[in-house]
């Protein structure tokens, strides 16, 4: 699926992980993963790639697995494919949800994790995150028409950005503010 572009190095820690995990089920020890809707969508092709080892372990093992154990294999994936760590991946994916958290509680309504616009947010969020560890900045300042034309979203954007750079350890170009408020603004539409 990948590719050249995957670390070879990937074999030894994912084959340990899936051997830790069988055992687990085998004791009946499923262990939960809060972040597994976010993993599906932040790490998109990853997932896909590592549900394929429900059909594996059903037939060699005839053993289940649930989502909660293939996010966590798909976290395996995509250090594999870059040079993150399984450890930043799911920092990554924890800092996203406290973020939609926060959004959540702005808008008084849970999102929809199904929907286009929610879907758009976590995208823009991962390489948001991608985009401050690297130091890379956006070409466009949207910040003042978003200021003006949608504040509470602007506000949103500010209070999420302050929030996510303590959780990833990196600051935010001020720009980020604006293209982020204008994805809640989009949340906010399909949320109210």
């Amino acid at each position: 699926m990948f590719g050249d572009s995957i670390d070879r190095g990937i074999l030894f820690p994912l084959a340990d992980h899936i051997s830790f995990a069988v055992a687990r089920i085998r004791r009946n020890e499923q262990i939960s993963n809060p972040l597994t809707e976010d993993i599906k969508v932040l790490f998109y092709s990853e997932f896909k790639v590592a549900e394929t080892l429900k059909t594996i372990l059903r037939e060699r093992l005839q053993i289940e697995i649930d989502d909660h154990e293939v996010g966590y294999v798909a976290l395996h994936i995509h250090s594999a494919i870059g040079d993150e760590k399984v450890s930043v991946a799911m920092q990554t994916a924890r800092a996203v949800r406290e973020c939609i958290d926060m959004l959540e509680k702005a808008t008084g309504k849970p999102i929809d994790v199904l929907s286009l616009s929610y879907n758009r947010l976590m995208n823009h969020m991962k390489y948001m995150v991608a985009r401050a560890s690297t130091g890379e900045k956006l070409n466009l300042d949207m910040n003042e028409y978003m200021l003006d034309q949608y504040p509470q979203a602007y506000k949103v954007a500010t209070d999420i950005c302050k929030n996510l750079e303590g959780c990833i350890g990196h600051n935010l170009d001020e720009t980020e503010t604006g293209y982020l408020a204008m994805h809640i603004q989009r949340v906010y539409k399909d949320a109210v």
